[in-house]
């Protein structure tokens, strides 16, 4: 991985940052997944399905999306999703905040950059993207834990996330932000109450997802399945979800929150958790991602045929 470090240190660091590759962790680098031999599901093009972790700092997040790749490289029960699917991961997208919050126990969501106004520290880059990103109140302060930025895509972070995105926009079919502290599959929108009928599909889809999981994942607290909105109670303008959603129609585009260790903090405050826990939620959330892909695929084969039927009338 050492030659990744030197192409995430390109993109991410501003002229003031400094970095000890030898001390570095994997970051912001796209690890793209596929099989090169014939695609069994058509001669088209793959779907793609981008998934990005740790936008709010934190391990939980990045250590699934690792466990994800784990899973589609070492099983091969999982080689038809390689075959029929290119996976495009983002492992680690805010690897400075990432580092912070692993040796500080005040919670830390964003990145280390320091302003050259203020001086204070960190964006919170899950408010950084472009759509809707002035309807919410305009916070000023650098010191807040929810600065989103002076302007949107200010960040080398989000522009990134964002770049990747383009790169594979003709193909992408399906975005999930992995996020922590949750239980959740949630669809857009963030920055408003408002739903339309565009968005009945995302939402149909989740809602499905979520209740073949329930039944057969053995999680303590069932999934939850909401918007992005109605989750948080307020508005979260500049969110990824949102910005994938309106720009790249065609995508199926949730934010997956997971805890993993958090959990273990929080629900044993009030109940006992049953041996190996953790292994439990780990394979419950890859069921999530394998029954997205499911999706993905099953609409894939759907369109091809369509197209074929277009072709020979």
């Amino acid at each position: 991985m050492r030659s990744c470090y030197k192409y995430m240190l390109k993109e991410l660091l501003n002229e003031n940052e400094e970095a000890c590759v030898e001390d570095a962790v994997m970051g912001s680098y796209s690890v793209v997944l596929g099989f090169d031999g014939k695609n069994e599901i058509g001669k088209n093009s793959k779907p793609v399905i981008v998934l990005e972790a740790g936008q709010e700092a934190g391990i939980e997040s990045v250590n699934f999306a690792l466990f994800i790749i784990e899973q589609l490289l070492a099983c091969m029960e999982y080689s038809d999703m390689l075959k029929n699917v290119r996976w495009v991961i983002l492992p680690n997208t805010n690897p400075d905040g990432r580092e912070f919050s692993r040796y500080h126990k005040a919670p830390w969501k964003k990145n280390m950059r320091i302003s050259e106004v203020d001086h204070s520290i960190g964006v919170d880059i899950s408010r950084n993207f472009e759509y809707a990103f002035s309807e919410c109140n305009r916070i000023v302060n650098g010191f807040s834990s929810q600065y989103p930025g002076n302007k949107a895509m200010s960040e080398n972070e989000t522009i990134f996330i964002a770049n990747v995105l383009e790169k594979y926009k003709n193909n992408l079919r399906a975005y999930v932000s992995i996020r922590r502290d949750g239980h959740a599959i949630l669809y857009p929108f963030a920055s408003t109450s408002n739903s339309n009928a565009n968005v009945d599909r995302v939402k149909e889809k989740a809602g499905e997802i979520v209740a073949k999981i329930n039944k057969k994942a053995g999680f303590i607290q069932p999934l939850a399945n909401n918007s992005i909105f109605e989750m948080n109670k307020k508005a979260h303008c500049g969110h990824s979800v949102d910005y994938v959603y309106n720009k790249y129609k065609q995508t199926y585009a949730y934010e997956f929150r997971v805890f993993l260790e958090s959990d273990q903090r929080i629900i044993t405050k009030f109940q006992a958790l049953p041996r190996g826990y953790e292994t439990t939620l780990r394979t419950g959330y890859f069921s999530v991602i394998k029954e997205l892909y499911n999706i993905v695929v099953s609409d894939h084969k759907k369109s091809t045929a369509s197209e074929r039927v277009m072709f020979k009338g």
